[in-house]
């Protein structure tokens, strides 16, 4: 062994957050950016177009905020949004990527919070181009009231994605199975529970976001049965995806991952 090398160890060089915030950054936006994934995104934006267009008439400003408040927002973007995050994390578990992340120097915690911005980040941008073809629908279809409009469904999908990526952190965190512990979330929670008259339906998100656009979208209820100010519904979510993804890292943090095979665990 060097004598010299011996005598005057490498100094502890301490993990800069920043840093490794911007490595993640850059790994999650390639991927997202790769060609192979335009392909199925413009084949989903695609089909989107063309369902919205066949189901919405001519000037129904009725038909067409219902339909994008019950099924885009209320449906279509959380599915995708808690497949997409779960599928992420589902990766990043796999043996050989788990034990790539093991020789990184960043705790796991801060490893997932900063996985989760750099996903949500993407994933916002492409949530923005399927908000952006619901617009375009509108103009093909004639449809008034768009324009004023248009930020609060911004903020009803900012929000919606917000939590389910929180959401499927925390169930890819817990088990390989997580597509059927959302499926039982959805079912019980956001379609069951969510859609009973009951002070007990608030803990759906979909309900949340559906009771704070409702006064602000054209053609609803005159007299919502029930009204959210925006502001507190969006510190409600916001508190409540912050405590999905804390769960989520305490999980990471206490799992043994070196090693060990993929498992349904």
């Amino acid at each position: 062994m060097n004598s010299t090398a011996s005598a005057f160890p490498a100094a502890h060089v301490a993990p800069n957050p920043r840093h490794a915030l911007g490595g993640i950054w850059r790994l999650t936006s390639r991927r997202y950016l790769a060609p192979t994934q335009w392909g199925p995104l413009l084949l989903v934006l695609g089909l989107l177009a063309l369902l919205a267009s066949a189901v919405i008439r001519d000037g129904s400003a009725r038909q067409y905020f219902s339909w994008i408040s019950d099924f885009y927002l209320a449906f279509l973007v959380p599915v995708m949004a808690f497949l997409a995050s779960g599928g992420t994390i589902r990766d990043d578990l796999k043996a050989g990527a788990a034990d790539y992340l093991l020789t990184r120097p960043v705790r796991r915690p801060l490893y997932l919070a900063f996985k989760y911005l750099a996903h949500l980040a993407c994933f916002q941008a492409i949530c923005l181009l399927g908000l952006g073809v619901m617009v375009g629908v509108a103009a093909f279809r004639h449809i008034p009231g768009i324009a004023p409009t248009l930020p609060w469904l911004l903020l009803g999908q900012v929000l919606t994605v917000t939590v389910f990526t929180a959401l499927g952190f925390l169930c890819a965190v817990l088990t390989g199975r997580f597509l059927i512990v959302g499926l039982v979330y959805g079912a019980v929670v956001e379609v069951g529970v969510g859609n009973v008259p009951i002070q007990l339906n608030r803990i759906a998100v979909t309900h949340q976001v559906r009771t704070m656009l409702e006064p602000l979208l054209p053609y609803g209820p005159a007299h919502p049965a029930e009204q959210a100010s925006p502001l507190a519904t969006t510190g409600l979510l916001v508190l409540f995806a912050l405590v999905l993804l804390a769960v989520a890292a305490a999980r990471f943090s206490m799992q043994e991952l070196a090693g060990a095979r993929p498992s349904d665990t």
